[in-house]
């Protein structure tokens, strides 16, 4: 039996999809950021309901037209019987990279960067000056946050490509929201 909140949303919400293999489902959203006098935070920060049948947990990607967003967070709304999200607007693409050895044809031992995810939709920020007044914890070599699926299995000393340029996976948070990833990384001039 679908409640009144699921029909609505299906008449009236806009179509996306979720996850991979991607679902599709009907999701109602706004902006969470009001407040902000910062036009990147308040472009960035989204909440909404979405059909409970959707599946979706937080590190879902979600679609919506030709938008992405990060879900960090879901929780079951008692209310409406569907899920309650939060989620960030995606801003950049990311190519994951780990340094390995394998061996070649004729035995030799061969060092190299393995591709291990390309075209990740993730949420990026510079760190400036202000970022690392509310946020002590910067390491001194960060120069991006990132916030990525934790699906990624990322590791310190990983490679994220964003463009042409490589940066260094310095830090990685996994403890602060199920299912996402915080990440600080530097400027990588390895080879």
């Amino acid at each position: 039996m679908t409640r009144a909140a699921g029909r609505f949303l299906i008449a009236h919400g806009q179509e996306c999809t979720v996850g991979s293999p991607a679902v599709s489902s009907h999701v109602s959203m706004k902006r969470s950021s009001k407040n902000s006098t910062n036009p990147g935070t308040r472009d960035a920060m989204w909440e909404g309901l979405i059909l409970g049948t959707s599946g979706l947990v937080s590190g879902d990607v979600m679609t919506v037209g030709v938008d992405r967003y990060l879900v960090q967070s879901v929780t079951s709304d008692s209310a409406s019987g569907e899920l309650a999200w939060f989620g960030a607007k995606t801003n950049i693409e990311l190519h994951h990279y780990r340094y390995g050895e394998d061996v070649d044809a004729n035995n030799n031992i061969v060092q190299a960067w393995s591709p291990l995810a390309v075209s990740v939709a993730a949420f990026g920020q510079i760190v400036t000056a202000e970022l690392r007044q509310f946020d002590p914890g910067l390491l001194d070599s960060s120069k991006y946050v990132f916030w990525v699926p934790s699906s990624l299995g990322l590791q310190e000393l990983d490679r994220l490509v964003m463009g042409s340029s490589n940066y260094q996976v310095d830090a990685v948070d996994d403890v602060m929201l199920g299912g996402v990833d915080r990440v600080q990384a530097g400027s990588d001039v390895r080879l």
